[in-house]
């Protein structure tokens, strides 16, 4: 049997229980501050504590970095010569250049036939869902090709992702929302709810008022198709938000009946771009299935 081992990286925003019950080798984003030669790796050296600190400081936001095809390259080679075979999923491609990275280190690897890139076309605790799920069909005895098949095709295209942000100023700070665009939704008190789409990140609701009832707008949308949500997995991922993930766990005591519920931690890189008090639901939709003919 092939010997497969799962590589992500570190917006991933998995707990360290989660890593290692996954065996996951986790492959550290860069984070730096303006004016300063060192780096920081996610997770590593760096904190998102650390980065709510130094915004407060600074009242300026930290600079995230992709990861170098060498750091792919180093980690894939180590597998290989231990005799696994390399699948490998993170950040989706259109958020970050980090899966290019991977696909140019991938060419250049000892093996390239060993390793296999997914594309999770998401970010946060959703690439976990995706983790979680190769991890199941590796278990069922699919081979390499037929996971990234299934994932392609029944997983990626159906997860449903949304942050509830409880303040636009990292927002504002990072140049994705306009500084007067800030101030309204400040004034207004909207608590805007980010969603991915095509492997985008767009605004979806805009709900007035506290973040809780932000929170039950994501809760109540997500109750509107409970029956077609797959219940194995649901990530809830905050950061600083303890009373938020309290106030969500709640509301999922109270009608939902998933296999697992995983509380996560954002990570420096995915908190210096939505800051505290953002709160993330993330699951997966059974796919539809297509009616055969008469």
């Amino acid at each position: 049997m092939e010997k497969i081992k799962l590589v992500s990286d570190s917006t991933c925003d998995l707990s360290k229980e989660l890593i290692e019950e996954l065996n996951l080798e986790i492959v550290p984003l860069i984070v730096s501050y303006d004016g300063e030669d060192k780096t920081y790796r996610d997770g590593v050296d760096i904190t998102s504590q650390d980065i709510i600190e130094h915004v407060k400081l600074t009242d300026k936001l930290p600079i995230t970095s992709a990861v170098g095809p060498g750091v792919f390259e180093e980690v894939f080679n180590k597998y290989i010569d231990e005799g696994y075979s390399v699948i490998y999923t993170g950040i989706g491609s259109k958020l970050s250049s980090t899966f290019q990275s991977a696909t140019i280190a991938k060419g250049t690897c000892n093996n390239p036939d060993s390793v296999t890139l997914i594309d999770s076309n998401n970010l946060s605790s959703a690439i976990g869902i995706v983790l979680l799920k190769i991890r199941d069909f590796i278990n069922q005895g699919l081979s390499r090709a037929e996971v990234k098949e299934k994932i392609e095709k029944e997983v990626t295209p159906n997860i449903y992702a949304s942050f509830c942000v409880d303040t636009c100023d990292y927002l504002v700070k990072g140049g994705r929302c306009s500084t007067l665009t800030g101030f309204l939704v400040k004034a207004m008190r909207i608590k805007p709810i980010i969603v991915v789409q095509d492997g985008k990140l767009v605004v979806g609701k805009k709900p007035i008022g506290s973040l809780n009832i932000a929170i039950k707008t994501q809760y109540l949308d997500m109750m509107k198709e409970y029956d077609s949500v797959d219940k194995n997995y649901l990530m809830v991922t905050s950061c600083h938000s303890e009373e938020a993930d309290k106030f969500v766990d709640e509301l999922l005591k109270k009608n939902c009946n998933f296999s697992h519920v995983y509380h996560t931690d954002a990570g420096s890189v995915i908190s210096s771009h939505c800051g505290p008090g953002t709160i993330g639901l993330l699951y997966l939709k059974v796919p539809k299935q297509k009616k055969k003919g008469r």
